[in-house]
Parts: structure tokens; sequence; C-alpha cells
């Protein structure tokens, strides 16, 4: 009896492959546009666009990888999904049902990148407790999609608490063979576990405070930039970037060399950023220390900015 099962991988790689080509277009477009445009805020917004499409192209490779390296794996004791880095081990014990898609009622997938052939996701939904009382239902939250077809046509294995969602190549040879799988029994206890990339486990996703301080860094650094782009068209060929105590002119330079306090900012950001992150597991006042500093520094930048701004 074979063990290793695959799936109908063709239709979801040719469309996830046709999307990553127009997110790479999509990039280097913006990015060259973004060139021989004159700076402005339409520059910023243009740069902003192609690191986002760099951003989703990655994620669709990402997505192909996992694609491509996706397999269900069946024996007498457990139903191993492999999906490139993660990994779901089902015990054929605690299967309590096995039934086709098409018998869900009310389907809810939540909001994720998922494209025709490709459907890995997390859903809600309710399904008939039985035929002969389909108008009562029971829940059955959640359901982890791991599959390449439809809904409808995909075969749902609920166990005490998640219901899983496959989709193998060979439907009705699998569905035999999931069966004579059971009937024989297991051989050994096995339990049910997920394996998935270690990064996800890290504390800091759960720390609102660290996760605050970071994400606000970086939006000073993006607004800065954007304020920057937005008024450097309008200002005169030279600017005063230091003032006396009297608001007389100290230093002046090149306009274009107001863009070093969001250099300055930048290079703050990563600095203390990443340092905050490395010390984060090891010292976490200290990462508190760096990030709330990073933050200070980041507001003094911005309130020298729109001082030369205003003094212009």
């Amino acid at each position: 009896m074979d063990n290793v099962w695959d799936l109908n991988v063709r239709k979801g790689w040719v469309v996830g492959l046709a999307l990553a080509v127009l997110s790479i277009a999509a990039t280097v477009g913006l990015t060259i546009l973004a060139i021989v445009t004159p700076l402005s805020i339409w520059v910023f917004l243009q740069g902003v666009g192609a690191c986002l499409t760099l951003g989703f192209t990655v994620r669709v490779l990402y997505q192909l990888w996992g694609l491509v390296n996706a397999s269900y794996e069946l024996d007498r004791n457990a139903l191993v999904i492999h999906w490139g880095a993660v990994e779901h081990q089902i015990p054929l014990a605690s299967v309590r049902e096995v039934f086709s898609g098409d018998k869900l009622k009310g389907l809810r997938i939540r909001l994720s990148l998922r494209w025709p052939g490709y459907c890995v996701a997390l859903g809600r939904t309710i399904v008939p407790e039985s035929d002969a009382a389909a108008d009562e239902h029971r829940p059955l939250d959640p359901i982890l999609f791991y599959a390449t077809a439809h809904p409808k046509d995909q075969i749902m294995l609920r166990t005490q608490s998640v219901t899983y969602a496959i989709s193998p190549a060979d439907t009705e040879a699998f569905l035999t063979a999931l069966g004579e799988r059971m009937e024989m029994g297991p051989t050994q206890d096995v339990e049910e576990r997920s394996t998935h990339p270690a990064f996800l486990d890290w504390e800091i996703w759960q720390d609102r405070w660290a996760l605050g301080m970071l994400l606000g860094s970086l939006a000073l650094v993006v607004l800065l930039i954007a304020l920057l782009s937005w008024r450097y068209p309008h200002l005169p060929a030279r600017v005063a970037l230091r003032f006396t105590p009297t608001g007389e002119p100290l230093l002046v330079a090149s306009a274009a060399r107001i863009f070093y306090f969001a250099v300055l900012g930048a290079a703050f950001a990563v600095i203390d950023g990443g340092l905050g992150i490395f010390f984060y597991h090891r010292e976490r006042p200290l990462a508190y220390f760096l990030w709330s500093g990073l933050l200070a520094t980041l507001g003094s930048l911005w309130a020298a900015v729109v001082s030369i701004l205003l003094m212009q």
C-alpha cells in the first residue's frame, strides 16, 4: 500500500507563478518610475508601492515553495500533512469522522492569500449532525485547509478539536486506503501535533509593548520621509539647517541635505531596533530601554525637521 499521496499542484503552481511574475513586474516598474521622477510625495508613494509589491512577491514565492513540497503521508498510525516547513500529524485513532467538503454549511474562511489551486487557510463553519437531522447543526471549529481543490471537493477529517481539509490527487484511492488503515487499527500510540518555523513561537509576537515601540518607530521614520518628500519641491535651493538662539541662520546648505535627518532616523531605527531584538530574550529591560530611547530620538528628529520647515 502506498504511504505517500501527492496533490494536484499544477493549477496552483501556474496561477501562483503568474501572480509572482506580475508582482515582480510591478516592483520593477514602480522602482524605475521612482528613479526617473523628480523627488516629491509621488516618488515616496511609488517607493512604498514597490516595497509592498516586493513583499507580496516574497510571500507568493514562499507559498509556492510550500505547495511544491506538499504531500500527505498515511500509515496505520497517523496521517501526516507535509506543507513546506509546516507539518501536522493526525493520529488515525483520534479521527472521529471523515466526510466530503460538499457537506459543509455556512463556510467562512479567514482572509488570507490564496488563489485557484491553492487553499491554505483557517475556516469556520457548521455541518449537519446527520442526514436524518439535517436541520440540526453542530459547531465545526476550526478547520485547517491544506488543499489544492475547491472546498466542496476536499476531504474533511474531524478530530476532537480540529478538522483538517485535504485534497489528495486520487481521492477514491486515498479514501479506500484510509478506511483500510483505520479498520486495521494502529500499531502504536502517536500524538496529535503540529510543527512550524520556530520564529513563529517567539515571545515578542505576544508582547504588545515591544511591538508597539517597534511599529511606532517604523511609522515615525516612514512618515518623516513622507513629510520631507512632500515639502521638498516647495523648498528653496538652499535652506537653513541650524539657527542661532535669536533665529538667525547658522548653517545653510543644499535643500537635499534635509533628507540627512531621515537617513539618520533610519540608521537609529536599524541599530537600536536590531540591538533591542538581539537583547530581548537575554536582557528584556535593556531592550525596552533601547526602544524607548529610539522613540525619543526619532521624536527629537521630528521636532528638528518641523522647526526647520517652519523657518523657511
